[in-house]
């Protein structure tokens, strides 16, 4: 099996309660296939590699390309498109064996592919020592200001009611942010998967000060490796630095439970002013972990009209959502900003 959190079977069954069909292929790799329209698509995150990490050996794109081939014959529906995650670093993919084993690169998005992940088998203190001097100081400012943090396990009797109003701060949180999120209902599947005996280890952190919720993040625990998925964060007392605390203590809480590392799983690809989320990248590195360079999504056509119009389509789609709507949206609220009025 592989190494993945994407690829266990919690995820799988997760994701097949909300319209995937899962699949399991060679070495334990799980696909997951859905129709979107016309088109049949067959995803795998962070599949077709070893549990240990090894890197990949000579010839190995080659053989999940073959994988991938073998797989497709025994998937619903035969999608028109395999779409794969590579779990590699980017040093260990070349590109150009890639794309002569019949892969390209996908237009779009799923998983992350850049990160920071930072190891948990020194002291604390160590753990702080390597971290930026202004996150030391928020996490140090947020203790003496009095916030406190809270954490419940999914087998715990108050998650049920901490994870309802944690949705309610993340609701704010994609409005704030023009994020898309998931119902209520999808994450309190997730909770509640997690309660089966050999499911991964899920932990919800809740932030307070005076009564006041300022924020909560949910850290997954699998294999070694504690995975933060989903965060939100408070308009008020921002000033009180309560996502840094957050993240410190979940960091402490996964060592203290023998976990290796801790994964912040997303950042922007470089530290570059000028990328709209630079703040999360300075946010996430200053707990001074090991950035990781994965190279993203690639595709192999299975049917070669069907899949060039479905990448074409998606191309589209990203230059509107991307380019085209984020300008207009800009430029209405500068419009209302100078007509004084508050945005819609």
């Amino acid at each position: 099996m592989t190494g993945s959190l994407l690829q266990t079977a919690w995820w799988g069954e997760l994701k097949e309660e909300f319209g995937w069909s899962v699949t399991t292929a060679t070495e334990g790799t799980r696909v997951f296939c859905r129709s979107l329209g016309p088109f049949r698509l067959g995803y795998i995150p962070f599949g077709f590699s070893r549990a240990t990490g090894d890197p990949p050996g000579p010839g190995a794109i080659g053989q999940v390309v073959q994988s991938m081939r073998e797989a497709a014959k025994d998937l619903p529906g035969r999608p028109h498109l395999l779409r794969w995650d590579v779990p590699w670093q980017v040093d260990h993919f070349d590109r150009s064996e890639a794309v002569a084993a019949g892969l390209r690169p996908a237009p779009v998005r799923v998983q992350p592919p850049d990160t920071v992940v930072v190891s948990l088998q020194d002291e604390e203190e160590s753990l702080l020592s390597r971290m930026k001097s202004k996150t030391r100081y928020n996490i140090r400012l947020a203790q003496r200001r009095g916030v406190l943090v809270e954490a419940f396990t999914a087998d715990d009797s108050r998650a049920d009611r901490e994870l309802m109003l944690w949705y309610e701060l993340y609701q704010d949180t994609a409005r704030r942010d023009r994020i898309t999120i998931h119902p209520f209902c999808y994450y309190r599947r997730v909770l509640e998967l997690s309660r089966r005996d050999g499911a991964p280890r899920l932990t919800l952190y809740q932030a307070r000060h005076e009564g006041d919720l300022l924020g909560g993040i949910v850290v997954v625990s699998w294999q070694g490796t504690s995975t933060y998925l989903y965060g939100a964060g408070a308009d008020i007392k921002r000033n009180l630095m309560a996502s840094y605390l957050l993240q410190w203590e979940a960091l402490r809480q996964a060592r203290a439970r023998g976990d290796r590392s801790y994964d912040l799983f997303g950042i922007p690809p470089s530290d570059d002013p000028a990328h709209p989320m630079h703040g999360l990248y300075r946010f996430k590195t200053g707990f001074g972990g090991e950035l990781l360079h994965r190279p993203g999504c690639w595709d192999l056509p299975l049917h070669q009209h069907r899949a060039w119009c479905f990448r074409n389509a998606e191309r589209v789609r990203g230059w509107y959502y991307q380019g085209l709507r984020k300008g207009l949206e800009g430029s209405l609220g500068r419009i209302r900003a100078a007509a004084g009025r508050p945005g819609a």
